[in-house]
């Protein structure tokens, strides 16, 4: 598996990546009517083409089946996403290991995530990682349309 930055030619696979991961993952503890808007697609596709050097993919045999996101400033992972049938391979922990020394390679002291309430494996896998709760919110998210709870992660870096 090699850990490389998203290319425009990946946005097929980064597309099925996040679609399946929500609905297995975080999409699984919202209403249908609230998993509605991500089915499609249309906000992993645009992904890779609004946030070009930000994406990191996990590249199984050219094949992808991971991805990370992060904020400009690179102190915020915005999405972590896995193709369910390679859950437990250590995928995302490898993702999410080479965005955090890239991060402090940037400078960065620390790393942010934001977790949707109810998610417990989300928040069990960060959590395993070193990351802890530092709060709560409720915000109109503008993809799903809807007010969602989210729990705040955060990792010091060395």
């Amino acid at each position: 598996m090699a850990i490389r930055e998203g290319r425009l030619a990946d946005a097929a696979a980064v597309t099925r990546v996040g679609v399946a991961a929500w609905e297995k993952g975080p999409g699984s503890v919202l209403p249908s009517s609230a998993r509605a808007p991500m089915a499609d697609g249309k906000m992993f596709d645009a992904l890779l083409r609004q946030t070009p050097g930000r994406i990191l993919v996990a590249d199984v045999g050219g094949h992808v089946l991971g991805l990370a996101v992060g904020d400009p400033e690179g102190e915020q992972l915005t999405d972590l996403w896995v193709d369910p049938r390679a859950w437990g391979r250590g995928l995302g922990s490898r993702l999410l290991a080479a965005f955090e020394q890239a991060a402090g390679e940037r400078g960065r002291k620390r790393i942010v995530i934001d977790v949707l309430e109810g998610d417990e494996r989300g928040l069990g896998f960060c959590r395993r990682r070193g990351y802890q709760a530092v709060g709560r919110s409720t915000v109109r998210d503008r993809d799903l349309h809807m007010m969602i709870g989210k729990i705040r992660l955060e990792k010091r870096l060395a």
